[in-house]
């Protein structure tokens, strides 16, 4: 999936789930501010970071440290859910838990900015991880100028993004960026920085297993049946859309005039593609959704 924010091509590649990717969620479920990181590793790109990432995402957790967004002079990746923790500073830092009253991994997202060499990419670097970070404050209705501090604002034995600042011709300060933020921030409110996580894919599907019938796709939502064959009463379940939530893909479909949701596996696929997974049961696409 590929987005434009602020102008910037936004692609999804999520890292399988393990210790770079945990799968946790926020403190409260969404960021409460925003930091912003350079790579530390002069010329690579966002695609080789997020693989070398990808390549060693269970490293063993004395060595872990992950973001959830990489942006480069091209193109940017996000590979952790901004929803979710990653690993961007370290705990024992308390900068971030007296200024914003949490560490940075339980409350913030963490954006990483590639940088070069060659002066002129690590200006369009620069100028796409502005871009960004201007996306993201807006839509999570983060005040950049109060809520965006550098690494090297809240650890002290971290010098980014000044690494990046420096290639690109300024001085280190945080405040430079949040001057090139200022030129983006609330000008375009079209996109959305969210990842998908439902589709409007219909089709059948009948269990092999009772699966329960609950009120939400979650497994916090209220169960109104333990078998939803039972429930409603049918042979075969006519689902409207796919929903991916809480480590399930669901199903979601009308019944006595009600909304409802079931389970119907795992994500067990790397890639998280629903229809790469082993059901609970039999399940078929509507022919323009195959």
């Amino acid at each position: 999936m590929t987005e434009t924010w602020n102008g910037v091509k936004v692609k999804t590649q999520l890292l399988t789930k393990g210790t770079r990717r945990y799968g946790e969620k926020l403190r409260k479920g969404h960021p409460e501010f925003l930091v912003a990181h350079d790579t530390g590793n002069p010329n690579t790109t966002v695609q080789q970071n997020v693989d070398y990432y990808e390549n060693t995402y269970n490293i063993d957790w004395d060595h872990v440290a992950s973001a959830h967004i990489f942006v480069d002079d091209k193109e940017a990746i996000v590979c952790i859910p901004t929803t979710e923790k990653a690993w961007h500073v370290l705990y024992n830092a308390t900068t971030d838990n007296e200024w914003y009253g949490v560490d940075a991994n339980d409350g913030a997202v963490g954006v990483e900015i590639s940088y070069f060499n060659d002066k002129k990419r690590s200006q369009k670097s620069l100028d796409n991880g502005a871009r960004v970070l201007a996306y993201l404050a807006e839509y999570w209705k983060i005040d950049y100028k109060t809520r965006m501090p550098g690494h090297q604002d809240i650890q002290d034995d971290k010098q980014d993004p000044g690494n990046l600042l420096e290639a690109a011709g300024y001085s280190r300060s945080t405040a430079n960026l949040d001057k090139i933020v200022a030129k983006y921030y609330k000008k375009d409110t079209k996109q959305i920085p969210q990842l998908q996580v439902e589709w409007k894919w219909a089709g059948t599907f009948v269990p092999n297993t009772p699966i329960k019938v609950r009120t939400a796709p979650s497994m916090k939502g209220s169960i109104v049946s333990n078998d939803v064959m039972k429930y409603t009463g049918v042979k075969v379940i006519k689902f409207n859309s796919i929903v991916k939530e809480d480590g399930y893909w669901w199903i979601s479909y009308t019944s006595k005039g009600k909304k409802y949701y079931s389970a119907i596996c795992k994500i067990t696929d790397k890639k998280e593609r629903v229809k790469h997974e082993k059901y609970w049961g039999k399940l078929k696409w509507k022919k323009e959704d195959k």
